[in-house]
């Protein structure tokens, strides 16, 4: 199945708010198309329910959307936005004395604790959304997981005399956030997900030594 192209223009707002009673605005219908979307699937997402769940009038929605994409890019930015804060938050609790194997277990069991937080938000968009990937939040999500690793790295090289090529970050970043979807979206019952993150920090982290 192909998927439509969307031009950048659909996935940005009109105008970003100025004003306290307009940001006020603008996070009501964001936070309404989140709800749409865990209710009633993407299918039911539209501008007219954004409006009424939102409590606002159509007209509001379209001086500064152009159309429901923009309304889920916004979605997915603060959602990244969420992401990028308690990733750097713990890293902000992590310097070259911790085990490096106990840091990385942190840093999975947080983000991981995010995930299935937003668990029914993040199966429509994975599953339904049809250009999730074309998404500027869901292109800077890989960025920002490459980045901390690459910051967290920095912390613990001094300790562990770790060198690291920019394709093995890249890998491992791709690596841990493909298996966090899967863990909290498609794992069998019978997955103990504890163990999952244990494993999954062993092997970054012995991928890491390795360089």
């Amino acid at each position: 199945m192909r998927t439509e192209k969307r031009k950048v223009t659909d996935f940005a707002m009109k105008k970003v708010p100025s004003q306290q009673r307009s940001r006020a605005s603008v996070k009501a219908m964001v936070q309404a198309c989140a709800r749409i979307l865990e209710e009633r699937g993407y299918a039911g997402l539209t501008t007219n329910a954004v409006a009424e769940v939102a409590g606002v009038s159509i007209g509001s929605v379209y001086e500064y959307f152009p159309g429901k994409e923009a309304i889920v890019a916004r979605l997915a930015e603060d959602m990244l936005a969420e992401t990028t804060a308690l990733l750097h938050g713990r890293l902000d609790l992590t310097d070259h004395r911790h085990d490096l194997k106990v840091a990385m277990r942190h840093f999975l069991g947080a983000l991981h604790g995010l995930m299935c937080k937003h668990r029914r938000l993040l199966r429509v968009l994975v599953f339904q959304v049809p250009y999730l990937h074309q998404l500027p939040a869901t292109r800077q999500l890989q960025q920002e997981l490459y980045r901390v690793l690459q910051t967290g790295l920095q912390k613990t090289r001094q300790q562990y005399r770790l060198k690291v090529a920019p394709e093995t970050l890249y890998l491992m970043a791709t690596s841990a956030s493909g298996t966090l979807i899967h863990l909290v979206l498609m794992a069998p019952p019978t997955v103990d997900g504890e163990l999952v993150l244990d494993s999954l920090a062993t092997r970054l982290t012995d991928w890491l030594k390795q360089g």
